[in-house]
């Protein structure tokens, strides 16, 4: 397969300062049409793109341009609808995350895509960034050994209530703002999730997750998550079976110390403007998804890849879910006990 025609969809900030930059990047690939509702938005595209077909609905785009992939970008709610929407005419998918709001509603993607026979592919650049490369690298290495742990912590102020298409701010917060934290968990993780253990503490508006994930490989992720800090937090620490260690902070930087006393070294990854949570690894992520279509084979970050990390989503809004319902329970049990009369009340004194 030669050059590959491709649609957008939501020319938005995500759109218009990550992803289009990186797909004039990549190469034998031609974007052939832009929709978004807003018409000024889907204009927006002759900067880069003049002259190409411009919709305000995915189907008359659909309906009137020929296309290989979609890239799709748009508030979150509705990337579900317009996957399934494409799949069934051959188009492959590369959405933005999240791309949808439960397992359940996952694993329907899943199903279309295998039935459909396309690619797919989620938007976990951060998965693809450099410092996370140089992580794998590191803990695929003989001097590394077997990971024995994951330590992920990553702070935000948003969002703070529930977003379009979720049902509450938990879930809101573990696919808008976590999702790709509980991804790397799981990337790390290796073998099968074997079990989630998590506890959801508020304060305000504001949530902290904190979670374990054990997986059969015996490695242990532990993440804290949340939403009561100004300003983005994230760190991340890998230990392995030789008791070597890896650190990397939000700027991209990683330490490694080794099982020698004192012994470590920085390895050089790139600059703050480049990594974080929601920037760096757009070119090669898009690269890499083209050339699975090009090739018609497995992307690595596909809808099946994040069944995982949605068990763990489901999981901990399972276990929180619960524990509303045991406090709710024993409030009302304190209730009914005041309201019922202690046993003897009003006989009076026994007298012999």
């Amino acid at each position: 397969m030669g050059t590959l025609k491709v649609g957008l969809v939501g020319i938005g900030a995500q759109m218009q300062q990550n992803l289009i930059p990186a797909l004039l990047q990549t190469p034998d690939i031609e974007i052939v049409g832009a929709c978004d509702t807003e018409v000024a938005n889907a204009s927006a595209i002759a900067r880069w793109i003049p002259g190409i077909p411009t919709a305000d609905a995915v189907s008359s785009m659909l309906d009137t341009v020929s296309m290989d992939a979609i890239v799709i970008a748009c508030p979150p709610h509705l990337h579900r609808e317009i996957s399934m929407s494409a799949m069934p005419r051959g188009i492959s998918v590369f959405v933005e995350r999240p791309p949808c709001s439960t397992l359940d509603e996952l694993r329907m993607l899943v199903d279309m895509a295998r039935q459909c026979g396309v690619r797919t592919g989620v938007g976990m650049n951060q998965r693809f960034a450099r410092p996370i490369r140089q992580l794998r690298e590191l803990a695929a290495s003989a001097a590394f050994g077997q990971t024995s742990s994951i330590e992920l912590t990553h702070y935000a102020d948003q969002p703070r209530h529930a977003l379009p298409g979720h049902d509450c701010p938990l879930r809101s917060l573990l696919l808008g703002q976590a999702l790709q934290s509980i991804d790397l968990a799981v990337t790390f993780g290796g073998g099968e999730l074997a079990g989630v253990r998590s506890e959801v503490r508020r304060h305000g508006p504001g949530l902290i997750v904190e979670a374990e994930c054990v997986f059969s490989s015996g490695a242990t992720a532990r993440l804290v998550v949340g939403t009561t800090l100004r300003d983005i937090e994230f760190q991340m620490k890998l230990t392995g079976s030789t008791s070597t260690t890896a650190e990397l902070d939000e700027r991209g930087n990683i330490v490694v110390r080794g099982a020698e006393s004192g012994s470590y070294a920085e390895i050089d990854s790139q600059s703050s403007s480049e990594f974080g949570p929601g920037r760096g690894g757009y070119e090669s992520e898009l690269h890499r998804f083209f050339e699975a279509c090009r090739t018609r084979t497995r992307f690595e970050a596909d809808f099946s890849s994040l069944v995982a990390a949605y068990r763990i989503v489901e999981a901990i809004c399972e276990a929180d879910n619960a524990a509303d319902r045991e406090s709710d329970a024993a409030a009302m049990a304190r209730k009914d006990r005041r309201a019922s009369p202690s046993p003897g009340a009003g006989l009076g004194r026994f007298q012999h």
